[in-house]
This record gives structure tokens, sequence and C-alpha cells, in this order.
């Protein structure tokens, strides 16, 4: 349930990023692909189609994908992806152990790392 529900809230923010931050919009600039996210026996998926400046989320498998990275299970899966921040190789090792599976273009992982700096929430500024 963390999973699907991580999965959800990733569209949500990257749906709004795309509309109101700069710097992620840039990184959206020529970009046409479908990334997805899953667990190996599909149970658990939602793909996002990124386009025109935009992202948009769906739920579900979707057939032809750019880029898939298939966890062993949900469990692992939002425990490695929660996990990513404080150890970047949590996901090396995790394909190394086979348990996260990639399909297709893996240089769309590479630009995922890149533009997951802007998928937390503002840090207010002290003052």
């Amino acid at each position: 349930m963390k999973f699907w529900i991580m999965l959800l809230v990733l569209g949500w923010r990257m749906s709004w990023l795309s509309r109101n931050s700069e710097g992620f919009q840039k990184q959206l600039e020529g970009k046409d692909f479908i990334l997805q996210f899953r667990t190996a026996d599909g149970g658990i998926a939602r793909h996002y189609h990124v386009a025109n400046g935009r992202v948009q989320a769906s739920p579900g498998v979707h057939q032809q994908p750019a880029m898939t990275l298939a966890f062993k299970d949900s469990t692992y899966a939002f425990e490695t992806i929660m996990a990513a921040g404080k150890d970047p190789a949590v996901f090396m090792k995790g394909m190394q152990a086979q348990d996260i599976k990639t399909e297709g273009d893996v240089s769309l992982m590479m630009w995922f790392m890149g533009v997951s700096k802007y998928l937390g929430p503002k840090k207010k500024k002290k003052s």
C-alpha cells in the first residue's frame, strides 16, 4: 500500500512541478518518453508520460514504456526509494542483487535521479 501511495503522490508532485518549478520545467524540455515503476508481478504499477513540458501519471502497466524499474515486491520498493536519499547506491545494490530490474533506456533512470532533487518539499529558510 505504501508503494502504491508513493507512486500516486510522485505523479501529483511531478505534474505540479511541471507547471510551477522553473528548474523542473527545464529538465522536461525536449523530452518525450514514458517512465514506469512497478512490482515484478505487475500488481502495483504506474507510468509517467513526459511530453510537451508536462508529466501525466496513469495507473497500471504501459505496454511500451521507454524505461521500467521493476522491484521484487512493494515493501522492498518503498524501503529502497525511501533509503535512496541517504544512500544513492541503494539502487545499484538492488540491481546487483537482482531485486531491481531495469528494462529499456537506462539513461532515463539517470534523468530521473537528476530530477529527484526537485521532488521533495521545499525547505523553509530560517529567519
